[in-house]
């Protein structure tokens, strides 16, 4: 997801043709090109919003070539229903917690499934639904782990269903908490604490959820990825009516009228990413593209200007990033990757994307991750067309991830001075 992508329509000097199949290339004075300088380097990716997404991002993995990252989440907790009462027909000394759990049910997962070790924070500090909150942002909590001991270090199992004596539900990450938690709700049964949510995010203003894992090794760990609104996302507390014998259950729940923020820290050190951020030039073996807002690819094609005013119409421009795809970690490359313009620093889709609306727009202009060839394409023919007929600046493309803040994979390409591959744009043109 772009922090800010502007959708244009722009007037063309010439006209955008296409050469259909049925017209012959000797009749038209079809040519191809390919032998153009390209310049790649990696730039830490731009700040994006981390609130109220529907998924959430925990764990911690090590990655060999673009170093470790971390992923938390914070999120406020809400009733289902106005005016609580755990003792409706008695009284709350008759009401026993058993248990209090939080049920995470898992969208996804990226890395290697290593056992990792797991907080749960309360809030200390307010959050509001309707502020605007990027990534980094942090919230102050209770530095208490509210997991107990015997539930907080954990082999995540994002594929194996949770089958109950009447029903089978996804995958679900549980974590026990402490008792102390959900008693300090019950206590307040009947108050004007529970009387609605705008008192009870007063008195609970939320959880922070996060890992805690320093001894990780290179090519461990995982990010975990979680349907946080769905209704097997929520804090449950087990409990017993003595008198009534009743065993019963009580949600508080995680949905679409919860502040809701994540929050990814990546550490570079140790890598030749460090290095590259320090120093641009050094991109020209290696470039890097990764999601939760880590990492994206410039591109420079200022070589294509020797084409301006030498009365040519590009028929397709076609440019291919090879990918360094190192076997023997479970770090895929990026599924989909997204190329963008910029000008006066706004990013904007480039028109080979936007001829077409949603997914026909993506798959026109291409970004798809081929495995088959070890490399993405992408047609960026209008946008060439564009930049020769001084329509557009010829300024920098970037190569980023798509849907960002929910994306942890990342993606290695071969740069322009690298001797195993390059990268290549080619462009067959009509002189006219």
């Amino acid at each position: 997801m772009l922090s800010l992508v502007v959708l244009t329509l722009t007037y063309c000097k010439k006209e955008d043709n296409f050469i259909g199949s049925e017209l012959q290339k000797e009749d038209l004075g079809v040519n191809q090109l390919a032998n153009f300088n390209i310049t790649t380097y990696t730039k830490e990716s731009d700040s994006l919003r981390a609130d109220e997404l529907s998924t959430a991002t925990l764990g911690s993995m090590n990655d060999p070539d673009v170093g470790k990252t971390e992923s938390s989440f914070y999120s406020q907790l809400r009733l289902p229903v106005d005016n609580v009462d755990f003792a409706v027909n008695g009284s709350l000394s008759d009401i026993v917690l058993d248990s209090v759990v939080l049920t995470l049910e898992y969208a996804d997962y990226y890395g290697s499934l290593d056992a990792q070790s797991f907080e749960v924070l309360e809030l200390t500090e307010d959050m509001y639904i309707d502020s605007a909150y990027y990534n980094g942002k942090s919230f102050t909590s209770n530095p208490t782990n509210l997991v107990v001991p015997g539930s907080r270090v954990q082999v995540p199992d994002p594929i194996t269903s949770v089958f109950t004596p009447t029903d089978s539900t996804s995958a679900q990450l549980r974590l026990k908490l402490n008792n102390s938690f959900g008693q300090k709700i019950m206590n307040e049964s009947g108050n004007v604490t529970l009387s609605d949510n705008d008192n009870f995010v007063q008195f609970l203003k939320g959880i922070e959820v996060k890992v805690n894992n320093p001894g990780q090794a290179t090519n461990e760990g995982a990010i975990l990825l979680f349907n946080l609104i769905s209704l097997n996302s929520s804090v449950t507390l087990y409990y017993r009516d003595t008198v009534a014998k009743d065993t019963l259950s009580f949600d508080l729940l995680m949905n679409t009228n919860c502040a809701r923020v994540n929050k990814n820290v990546h550490d570079y050190s140790g890598t030749l990413v460090a290095n590259q951020l320090a120093d641009s030039t050094l991109g020209a073996d290696r470039v890097y593209v990764q999601g939760l807002q880590g990492l994206k690819t410039e591109i420079n094609l200022t070589d294509v200007m020797r084409l301006k005013d030498s009365n040519i119409i590009i028929n397709k421009a076609v440019l291919k990033i090879p990918v360094d795809n190192t076997a023997g970690n479970d770090f895929d490359p990026i599924e989909q990757i997204l190329i963008v313009r910029n000008e006066y620093d706004l990013k904007y889709l480039l028109l080979d994307q936007t001829m077409f609306a949603g997914q026909a727009g993506l798959d026109n202009v291409g970004g798809q991750w081929n495995e088959d060839d070890s490399q993405y394409e992408f047609t960026i023919t209008r946008y060439l067309n564009n930049v020769l007929n001084g329509n557009f600046p010829n300024n920098r493309l970037t190569l980023e991830t798509i849907s960002a803040m929910v994306t942890p994979n990342r993606t290695i390409f071969y740069g322009h001075n690298s001797v195993v591959q390059k990268p290549m744009l080619t462009i067959t043109y009509t002189k006219y």
